[in-house]
């Protein structure tokens, strides 16, 4: 994610297009589902009022719909469609760093480093760049991420309360469950913040030193797939209005970033 201008030409934006509107139907179809699960045991309940068993008659098939719906448009979106816009991605990453051409197209107003002669050297800014814009968009969605896990989990632990509660074994099973899936995102989240914040000081490093050494190639390469490596793990989209946001801040410290390290 960067700094948008004018003059900028991703050959891959129209995939990620495609893959931003798939994640919020997503989105759309699990609160669809979410609403469901609240309304389906209501109208049981009541079935044997008129309104009641009509609204059951209409829903109950409309909700195991949604369900496969939801199934084959993650699949979709997950299993295919983010690796191959995901490599799409890196082949342009190569292109403007390296000087290749795997795009049919050139990346162009991507990255602030167009005036860096392509090679190993410029392979490691734009991805300092890159793990740069990604590691603080990621400090900003904590609370996002804190709110809507706290939200869904007491949702969650009323209703499942409500469906067992004469049961006295299944509550606490129910609420340890919950609870570690409300945790598990969080610390998934922290952990990928830590490794950005630990893999960009390694950039620092790369940029302090005094003189480029021999071995500047391995180095680049070693640095983007450890880039490479940590998205893969990440659990979770980073959020484009958080992005947004942040766009012409985190621009302006990029650039004095720059300036310190005096890449050029």
């Amino acid at each position: 994610m960067k700094n948008r201008n004018t003059n900028r030409f991703l050959p891959y934006e129209a995939d990620y297009g495609l893959l931003s509107k798939c994640r919020a139907w997503e989105k759309r179809v699990l609160c669809i589902l979410g609403i469901c699960s609240v309304l389906l045991p209501v109208f049981s309940f009541y079935s044997k009022i008129g309104l009641f068993n009509i609204l059951w008659n209409v829903v109950n098939p409309v909700y195991f719909l949604l369900i496969i719906a939801y199934y084959i448009l993650n699949v979709y979106t997950e299993t295919f469609l983010y690796p191959a816009t995901a490599r799409k991605r890196r082949k342009g990453f190569i292109d403007n760093s390296l000087g290749s051409k795997f795009l049919e197209k050139p990346v162009e107003g991507y990255y602030t480093n167009d005036h860096i002669k392509t090679g190993p050297y410029k392979m490691i800014v734009n991805c300092a760049e890159n793990c740069y814009f990604t590691m603080e968009i990621a400090k900003k969605m904590i609370p996002q991420i804190i709110i809507k896990n706290v939200i869904f989990a007491t949702l969650f632990i009323i209703f499942a309360y409500l469906g067992v509660k004469d049961n006295l074994v299944a509550i606490p099973v129910v609420q340890i469950l919950l609870s570690s899936l409300f945790m598990t995102e969080l610390v998934h989240h922290i952990n990928f913040i830590v490794k950005l914040d630990q893999l960009f000081e390694r950039f620092k490093e790369e940029f302090s030193k005094k003189s480029i050494g021999n071995n500047l190639l391995q180095e680049a390469v070693l640095l983007f797939l450890d880039y490479e490596t940590i998205l893969a793990y990440n659990k979770a989209p980073l959020s484009d209005s958080v992005y947004n946001k942040l766009n012409q801040k985190l621009s302006k410290e990029w650039e004095d970033i720059k300036q310190r390290y005096e890449i050029s």
